[in-house]
């Protein structure tokens, strides 16, 4: 065959190549995750993958990414690689523990091959759903291939190959090209400490080279600038005025445009670098006129506390909670004393139940009674709906943040059953080895916070439920009973709901059938 005629046949392989690429995506998506010759993993599609170029330089391999791992999930962290590279691996091993949203879960492997590179150590932080984080390949002896592999890489020297072959086809001489590196563009994100910094040197995000994911500006990048000179010298008086709002970033004021006389910029940011270099404890704030002299560049002292992937999502919830919900707050009193009682009895026969327990218990048998409750408030059809099942939610306080296990249809299961359960769930809650299932729904929610001598508190709801009881501790109280001062022990709760699911009439139904079986907590038996 002749030289035209092979030239013409590889134009014909790479368009059938794109073809494939577009036309074949829904149909692979369908199929699930399968073998590809050079892939790339399709955004928010982990298990799929997609002829990157038919010919690759690399040798067959597969590419995994980041998968979600739940519903709400849309970034995470890799606590561990239970995998190393070289390894041998096949369908069903895990391959690291991802830190989601809610837990902490295994990652399976769905393939059979060789680990040829891991492309983010253990402990990453923040990995966005869809992002490549292992290469896999089917031949052993292919691993050394993907020593300095990188995803970027092998795009971009797929690219240049199909360019260098254009550029052949078209001129008749072989030309190499390389692509030129994009310019790191500076997001319009930037943190407040960086922020100051830009304010007091003059600088605007474009003076500055941002490390920071999707490209964010961090103190560290502004400190590196004012290292290597960026920042600006103080305009004069006479064209101050003119410069002032070309000098100045979109957004910021006027107090902007008063940075400090070149010495003392420098000398200001000669403290700070040497801060950073000491340790987030020794960092020192900017000085003011008013207290510039006094500090002399010793600013207080902190230290930072990385977020969890948990903390991170109770903080977005709960904000979206205190903003979007109508809250009502409702607080009765319960007498526990007859409760005390059938606990000791119980313990003396061998059952030890907690007063927590009997919360549940009393708090599932009221849900009953009042099964308008049991409900919840639909956003899309804007109307209340009731929920079947009596499922609920337990707060329990963990190392990486709150987390709340259900007890399921807890109306239907005794004392004992409850109880068991409740410690299992804990255990595990705090091991981060709860499944989703333990953790997602629930009807209503308690949070228990006696046992630290608090009396009373008002929780915060939990979305898309609709109430949350407080549990306060037990106080003995002195009342007066048949004109008598008699003592009592006696417990607050307070419902903090919906006021779209309940009004004040629900929450005192439900209320009162709480505390009538609390304080007869025979019914709790039956």
């Amino acid at each position: 065959m002749s030289l035209s005629g092979l030239a013409h046949l590889a134009r014909l392989n790479r368009l059938l190549g794109r073809q494939l690429s577009l036309n074949g995506a829904a149909e692979l998506a369908h199929a699930g995750r399968s073998r590809c010759k050079g892939v790339t993993p399709i955004a928010n599609a982990p298990w799929t993958c997609l002829h990157h170029r038919l010919f690759a330089s690399q040798p067959p391999h597969t590419i995994l990414s980041m998968p979600a791992l739940s519903p709400t999930m849309s970034q995470g962290n890799v606590a561990s690689w239970q995998v190393s590279e070289g390894a041998e691996i096949t369908a069903g091993d895990i391959l690291a523990d991802i830190e989601t949203d809610k837990a902490t879960l295994p990652w399976e492997n769905q393939d059979d091959g060789f680990i040829a590179k891991l492309l983010k150590p253990g402990g990453s932080k923040d990995i966005p759903v869809g992002m490549p984080l292992v290469v896999l390949v089917e031949e052993k002896e292919h691993i050394a291939d993907f020593k300095d592999f990188s995803p970027e890489g092998s795009s971009a020297g797929a690219d240049a190959s199909e360019q260098t072959e254009q550029q052949a086809e078209s001129k008749g001489t072989p030309e190499e090209s390389q692509p030129a590196a994009p310019k790191q563009t500076a997001s319009s994100k930037i943190g407040p400490a960086a922020h100051r910094l830009m304010e007091e040197h003059g600088l605007n995000p474009e003076d500055i080279n941002p490390t920071g994911p999707q490209g964010i500006i961090l103190k560290g990048d502004v400190l590196e600038a004012i290292a290597s000179g960026g920042q600006k010298q103080k305009p004069t008086p006479e064209k101050q005025s003119k410069s002032e709002s070309k000098a100045q970033p979109k957004g910021v004021g006027e107090s902007q445009s008063k940075a400090p006389p070149p010495k003392e910029a420098k000398e200001h940011s000669d403290r700070q670098l040497e801060a950073s270099k000491a340790g987030p404890a020794k960092a020192s704030q900017p000085p003011s006129a008013g207290n510039a002299g006094s500090r002399k560049g010793k600013g207080p002292q902190y230290t930072d506390i990385p977020n969890s992937q948990i903390r991170k999502i109770i903080a977005q919830r709960l904000l979206e909670s205190k903003q979007q919900i109508p809250s009502l707050y409702v607080s009765a009193t319960a007498d526990v004393d007859a409760v005390s009682a059938l606990r000791q009895s119980l313990k003396d026969q061998g059952k030890k139940v907690s007063i927590n327990d009997f919360v549940i218990r009393a708090a599932a048998l009221a849900l009953k009674a009042v099964p308008e409750a049991n409900a919840r408030w639909d956003v899309q059809q804007e109307e209340v709906k009731l929920v079947d099942s009596i499922d609920i939610s337990i707060a329990v306080a963990t190392d990486s943040g709150l987390i709340t296990p259900i007890v399921a249809q807890a109306n239907s299961k005794s004392l004992t059953q409850i109880s068991t359960e409740v410690k299992e769930l804990a255990g595990r809650a705090r091991d981060n080895k709860l499944k989703p299932n333990e953790f997602q729904g629930g009807s209503f929610s308690i949070s228990n916070l006696g046992m630290y001598g608090v009396d009373k508190f008002s929780a915060i709801i939990n979305p898309p439920q609709a109430c949350i009881m407080a549990v306060g501790g037990s106080v003995k109280h002195i009342v007066m009973q048949n004109g008598k001062p008699v003592v009592k022990t006696r417990m607050t709760v307070t419902l903090s709901a919906d006021n779209r699911v309940y009004d004040g009439e629900v929450a005192a139904k439900f209320l009162e059938e709480f505390c009538n079986t609390i304080a007869n907590p025979v019914k709790m038996l039956s």
